[in-house]
């Protein structure tokens, strides 16, 4: 048998450091200055750091779907134990 526990506060803490480190990682950005480099091999690198740049922008996005959905986990997990406590054991028991 399993048990599931969500302290509201511990899980607070464990979405700030998610948001703190996905804050980290939407800030990343590289670049490349040719310095008038014409050459294939550049050119290719730059197309590499753009196309990197705009997936850690996109990977960025879904850190903050995460994140809004675990503080929807919170919160319906607070309004649970909230209509939980509520009730009575015979409400709980025989609904």
């Amino acid at each position: 048998m399993s048990k599931v526990y969500l302290s509201p506060e511990e899980f607070q803490g464990q979405i700030d450091s998610f948001q703190d480190g996905a804050s980290k990682i939407k800030e990343l950005k590289y670049d490349l200055e040719a310095q008038g480099l014409k050459l294939k091999s550049v050119d290719k690198y730059i197309e590499c750091i753009e196309e990197f740049n705009k997936t850690v922008a996109l990977f960025g996005e879904m850190l903050d779907l995460d994140t809004q959905s675990m503080k929807l986990i919170k919160a319906k997990w607070m309004n649970t134990d909230s209509d939980i406590a509520t009730k009575t054991l015979k409400e709980l028991i025989f609904g």
